[in-house]
């Protein structure tokens, strides 16, 4: 079975203020308060460890706040090797009113110095690539250069890994550099790819198998939202259907729970249909906890017996 690897080079903590009447422009008050060590490999490898699903995170972490950090990881249970810069984890704060979307501001105060990803990388090349599914995410941090970073995962990936990559940092011209084994673009991103949005789920499918036909990467997964998602590996292509949710409590962290759910279903070795209705069942599970909590074991065997892949 192959092990399962994460990588954070640009952790947070994620602030969560619940403001139920919230207006912009206005004094709003808070009702409820909540911190949580994060960033979106952090996300996904809480997920697995929740459900049960062994994996190891590696994680940059600034030294001035970075006991916290440690301490939370801890207190999750989640097994990482950390990697220690001077400065500051920046912080993410989250605002979610009674009705309505999420308001996010996210910092982009963290700098990571270059020699940092040479022992990052050489820590995972320590280890047999072709032996690991490898999810990197989360936008570059200031003080690396994207070239670098694209190095270090192409050496990777050319080394046997079966890479998620799920950044805004990488452009499609990128991405076809790298060919990684998954990429999940959001709504953002794949109107950044197309100049559009899919407006139907068969039409997203058609997308998703462009993207591939492209090169842009082996698989492409493109969210649908509450409705689901599509998915294409060039051959086969599924239309991914999952339960209407009455009322989400957090779509935050939904797609790094999804990238979760895909990573344990390959490593359990199962079907190509079975892990990605796995995947869809974590990334909406995920919308049923607070914040960038993760998903729930009980949640997600509830909405897995609902969900269908529909082949095209």
């Amino acid at each position: 079975m192959k092990k399962i690897r994460t990588i954070t080079l640009n952790p947070c903590f994620d602030w969560h203020y619940t403001v139920p009447d919230f207006s912009a422009g206005k004094e709003n008050l808070v009702t409820d308060l909540s911190m949580e060590a994060g960033g979106k490999g952090v996300n996904t490898s809480r997920a697995l460890r929740v459900n049960g699903v062994e994996n190891l995170a590696y994680i940059v972490i600034g030294e001035e706040n970075g006991e916290a950090f440690v301490a939370q990881m801890k207190a999750d249970d989640i097994a990482c090797r950390y990697f220690k810069i001077p400065g500051r984890i920046r912080e993410n704060i989250t605002i979610h009113p009674e009705e309505g979307k999420e308001t996010r501001i996210s910092l982009n105060t963290f700098r990571v110095p270059e020699a940092v990803l040479a022992r990052v990388e050489a820590a995972v090349l320590a280890e047999d690539p072709a032996e690991l599914l490898l999810s990197f995410s989360g936008r570059i941090p200031k003080g690396l250069e994207k070239e670098s970073v694209k190095k270090m995962l192409k050496k990777l990936i050319d080394g046997g890994a079966k890479a998620v990559v799920d950044s805004a940092s990488f452009t499609p011209d990128d991405l076809k550099e790298l060919h990684p084994w998954f990429i999940k673009p959001n709504e953002q991103e794949i109107e950044a790819f197309l100049g559009r949005t899919p407006k139907t789920a068969r039409e997203a499918a058609r997308d998703a198998e462009a993207l591939v036909k492209a090169g842009v990467s082996e698989t492409v997964m493109i969210s649908l939202g509450g409705d689901g998602a599509a998915f294409s590996d060039g051959e086969n292509t599924y239309v991914l259907k999952v339960p209407k949710l009455e009322n989400p409590v957090s779509t935050i962290g939904a797609g790094d729970s999804t990238v979760a759910g895909l990573l344990a279903g390959t490593a359990q070795g199962l079907s190509q249909a079975e892990a990605l209705r796995l995947a869809v069942a974590y990334g909406t599970a995920a919308c049923m906890t607070a914040g960038t909590l993760p998903p729930r074991p009980e949640d997600v065997k509830t909405v897995l017996a609902q969900t269908k892949a529909e082949r095209l």
